[in-house]
């Protein structure tokens, strides 16, 4: 089978998207198959298509062209699309139902309620009025939480749902660092979805001179918000924007932090969670984020996005020892690999394929 993948943005800025999606593709070439992506951003060195589009949609004539190209080129036989917002994800839906080819649609939580509450009119005239009619008529779409499933069906009455959620590799010989600097970590975007100023808020409710918290992400304008919160806390010299790191530095920085935290208002899973836990450093994330209820008895903490609960979580974890905080990290690691990791559940991937090419 040769699969075409369709995201507007594979560059990191795009953060557990990217992610998701490059896992994805290696693992299926891994497994022999073909696979390929095409964006409108990418990293220096990615190996993927590229359509140079301005403005808000991306909306460009080259991307049909492109599109019709890769799939005479290498005869794709399946299109995955990822995202729903932009052009690049209606005109591929669109191309592959009038050519016969299944599509797969994968929102990515995208429509979950809290998102959907926020949106703009905009956005609901141009799901029921253009993109709702190419979408409904995919093959599957695919969901990742049972929350997102539930949602989907709302969306997609008729639609074959098929849920896999969010997978990640382990490493088998993770080892734990000296902690010489005791901090919190945010690490992914700055975006008022994701509970950043909740976060500052309850730090700044707690009393221990010894953690700062940390807060790692590309800058835009969002950050500015959040330094204003920052300010008039009087937090100056206790937190510090890192911008984006990668590489060894975001590696080092998770498996340095004391523990991470995402407080999440709507999320599907989110790989820091399972990034954090890949490494053994204790999580605290939301209920929203859609991940098993066994993670809050497994080394890492579920609450839901408020002051009150988070500032209550970040006190617990201030008085655990470090041999304490090891254990929930060994605990967390334990549970991401029984229940989030490629290896257990590529399967379903290749089935969900293999099926697709099977009713062609």
């Amino acid at each position: 089978m040769n699969i075409l993948h369709i995201v507007e943005d594979f560059s990191l800025k795009s953060g557990g998207l990217r992610t998701v999606i490059n896992n994805l593709n290696h693992q299926i070439i891994n497994k022999g198959h073909k696979s390929y992506i095409l964006s409108s951003e990418k990293e220096e060195g990615d190996d993927i298509y590229l359509i140079k589009a301005k403005g808000k949609w991306l909306y460009s004539k080259k991307w049909i062209h492109k599109i019709k190209d890769i799939v005479e080129r290498h005869k794709i036989t399946i299109i995955h699309i990822h995202g729903v917002w932009l052009y690049p994800q209606y005109i591929g839906a669109k191309y592959g139902i009038e050519n016969k080819i299944p599509v797969v649609l994968s929102p990515h939580g995208m429509y979950q309620p809290w998102l959907w509450r926020k949106g703009t009119l905009k956005k609901k005239i141009y799901f029921y009025f253009l993109v709702k009619k190419w979408f409904s008529k995919a093959r599957v779409i695919h969901s990742i939480t049972p929350d997102e499933t539930k949602n989907l069906k709302y969306f997609f009455k008729s639609n074959y749902i098929k849920e896999i959620p969010n997978l990640i590799s382990l490493k088998t010989n993770v080892s734990f660092s000296p902690i010489n600097e005791k901090y919190f970590l945010y690490l992914g975007r700055l975006n008022k979805t994701k509970g950043i100023d909740l976060l500052i808020k309850s730090f700044s409710q707690i009393e221990n001179d010894n953690f700062i918290l940390k807060i790692a992400g590309n800058f835009n304008d969002y950050k500015e918000e959040l330094q204003q919160i920052v300010y008039s806390l009087g937090l100056k010299n206790k937190v510090e924007f890192l911008g984006q790191v990668k590489g060894d530095l975001k590696v080092n920085l998770i498996k340095n932090a004391w523990v991470m935290v995402s407080p999440s208002f709507s999320d599907v899973i989110g790989m820091v969670n399972l990034e954090a836990a890949s490494l053994k450093t204790p999580m605290i994330t939301t209920h929203n984020t859609g991940l098993k209820k066994d993670w809050d008895s497994n080394g890492g903490k579920l609450i839901n996005p408020n002051i009150d609960e988070l500032t209550i979580a970040l006190k617990e974890v201030l008085n655990w020892s470090l041999e304490e905080r090891n254990k929930n990290g060994e605990q967390l690691f334990d549970f991401v690999k029984n229940n989030y990791t490629w290896e257990s559940r590529i399967r379903d991937w290749e089935l969900l394929y293999k099926n697709l090419n099977n009713e062609k």
